[in-house]
């Protein structure tokens, strides 16, 4: 983060939001995997597993962009 511009701190801040965006879809899926899992139709588990997986990828992702992109706004709004 040498050179912090304005554009970069706009991508950061959308691939939060699509790090957040993972996250909802995500409790979607673990969803079906309960409901999944109570008919019979996945015994082993599987779609909760993969639901829950990717919740956690969903928010770390999330906090991390969403920390570049608030320490590249401070870095740009401290000039």
């Amino acid at each position: 983060m040498k050179n912090p511009t304005w554009p970069k701190a706009f991508a950061f801040i959308g691939l939060a939001i699509f790090g957040l965006a993972l996250a909802l879809y995500a409790t979607s899926i673990a969803t079906a995997g309960v409901t999944a899992r109570i008919i019979g139709a996945d015994r082993s588990g599987d779609w909760l597993s993969t639901g829950g997986a990717i919740l956690t990828v969903g928010i770390a992702a999330a906090a991390v962009f969403g920390f570049l992109a608030l320490t590249n706004i401070r870095a740009l709004t401290r000039h």
